[in-house]
């Protein structure tokens, strides 16, 4: 659906989708005070308004969408800017020639924001930690594979019911008396408890 053909129910419907509040968006979009209420509920009633409205409720969606993309891409690229700044601080900087430590104030901005914390006096306290910053950063850039996932171990008979654990020990013994071996005393002694 496009437009509406009556210019008032186009308003309407544009108004509407800002508050969804009927009366205000009749009032709005030049509908007579009279019987405003009769008014927006026979606009909300016809077939190509409520279409129209549902266009527009659509398109906002999309649209509130597409900006909170935007949003969250750039608030992504802004923790990437302050990884690599972090990476790029210089720890010499953090002194003076002397090798007396500098004030916060003193500092460039990648040093500051490579800074954890700083001491009452004002003097730059604990850095973050360099290592991390690089590793946070080497896997958003995808420069070595993720370590797989340790496998479960489970244990020799997990998954087996009772009776074929029975079973099984019954087999073993079976075939080590066939062996000429002792099945007391091949088997492993229970710790006391």
């Amino acid at each position: 659906m496009s437009v509406l053909r009556l210019a008032k129910q186009e308003r309407f419907c544009h108004e509407y989708v800002k508050d969804f509040h009927a009366k205000s968006a009749a009032l709005r979009a030049g509908y007579r005070s009279g019987h405003i209420y009769e008014t927006a509920s026979r606009l909300l009633k016809d077939a190509r308004v409520r279409a129209r409205i549902a266009e527009l409720r659509d398109a906002m969606a999309r649209q509130a969408k597409a900006e909170a993309e935007v949003q969250s891409h750039a608030e992504a690229n802004w923790v990437l800017a302050q990884l690599v700044r972090i990476a790029h601080a210089d720890p010499r900087k953090f002194f003076h020639a002397d090798g007396t430590r500098k004030k916060v104030h003193e500092l460039d901005d990648e040093e500051a924001a490579a800074l954890a914390g700083f001491e009452p006096t004002g003097e730059a306290g604990k850095v973050v930690d360099r290592l991390k910053v690089l590793e946070l950063l080497g896997r958003h850039f995808g420069l070595w594979q993720q370590k797989p996932a340790p496998a479960q171990e489970g244990g020799l008979f997990d998954g087996m019911s009772l009776e074929d654990v029975r079973r099984v020990r019954d087999r073993v013994g079976q075939l080590l008396t066939e062996a000429g071996m002792d099945p007391a005393r091949s088997a492993p002694r229970r710790r006391p408890g």
